[in-house]
């Protein structure tokens, strides 16, 4: 583990257009490019793609044989990974936000212990669901990777997300989403409303699905050991244990008070926002007078002071 190092792990195939327009938008929004990596997982057999790199970041290249997994994808480039901060990307995304990077660490930087998963926003799911999860060395280590192998292409967001979601059921919320950090998913499906939609390939769910409820036990199980971590305990609780015992379906745990959101005016919970729309407003006005860089510097500022 390096330092604050940043890494980020992106499989991608066959698409060397778009992976460029992603190392390009990264060299753009990052505010200090020496301290992240980008791990390229590539097929041994998608020549285009390995030339690929940028001058302004350090890119690795993790080449492996074609047809794996998107878990064994993720977990290669983890395993070759430096950082003490770790954030899964698909190629197809595009970063709009101007200094993401500092606003990342200064999340991070607020809990001492390391256990926090800090969510942006992808434009598609939003709030909704963590698409591009950013964790940490410290959390992985403690569930044993970044994400389970046998995941074929879905539901590895979720799995990482439900740690956290257990966590608050524990009564320790460390999810945080950055509304206003864009990584614009550009793999979507504009509905007449306007709305941004996705489409799972139902075949590809269907394998996914009962993968993620089977694990759910075991998800219980690093949960209990990252609360342990947080209290500074050498055992668990039988209490802990008791209550996450009761709990039997995961999505009924995506409650709105889960999060805690980023704002102009520092972290705050959810429900304040809602008590107080005088916060919001505050918030928009910041965003229109001083564009989106300016807002979250307001919002770290706040954070650290």
């Amino acid at each position: 583990m390096t330092g604050d190092l940043l890494s980020l792990i992106l499989p991608s195939r066959g698409r060397p257009e778009q992976l460029k327009r992603l190392l390009d938008g990264l060299a753009q929004t990052t505010t200090r490019p020496a301290l992240i990596e980008v791990i390229l997982v590539l097929d041994d057999d998608d020549a285009p793609s390995h030339a690929l790199g940028h001058p302004a970041l350090s890119v690795r290249r993790v080449i492996v044989p074609p047809g794996q997994t998107m878990g064994a994808l993720n977990t290669h480039g983890y395993e070759a990974s430096r950082g003490r901060y770790l954030m899964l990307l698909n190629d197809d995304v595009v970063p709009r936000t101007p200094g993401w990077d500092d606003v990342v660490r200064q999340v991070f930087a607020a809990h001492g212990d390391d256990i926090v998963l800090v969510h942006v926003n992808d434009l598609v799911f939003q709030r909704h669901l963590c698409t591009f999860p950013i964790v940490s060395r410290t959390f992985c280590e403690i569930a044993g990777g970044i994400c389970p192998r046998q995941y074929r292409r879905y539901r590895i967001d979720d799995h990482i997300e439900d740690h956290f979601n257990l966590l608050n059921a524990l009564g320790r919320r460390r999810t945080v989403y950055l509304p206003h950090v864009i990584f614009e998913h550009d793999n979507y499906v504009t509905h007449p409303s306007g709305l941004r939609q996705y489409f799972s390939d139902p075949a590809i769910l269907a394998e996914d699905a009962p993968r993620y409820e089977k694990l759910f036990a075991a998800r219980k199980e690093t949960a209990l050991r990252l609360m342990a971590h947080i209290e500074r305990r050498t055992s668990i609780p039988p209490r802990w244990r008791r209550r996450l015992d009761r709990l039997h379906d995961p999505f009924a745990l995506r409650l709105p008070d889960r999060q805690r959101i980023l704002t102009p005016g520092g972290i705050v919970e959810p429900w304040t926002l809602e008590s107080r729309p005088t916060l919001w407003s505050r918030a928009a006005k910041c965003l229109r007078d001083k564009g989106p860089a300016g807002a979250l510097r307001a919002a770290v500022r706040r954070l650290v002071g």
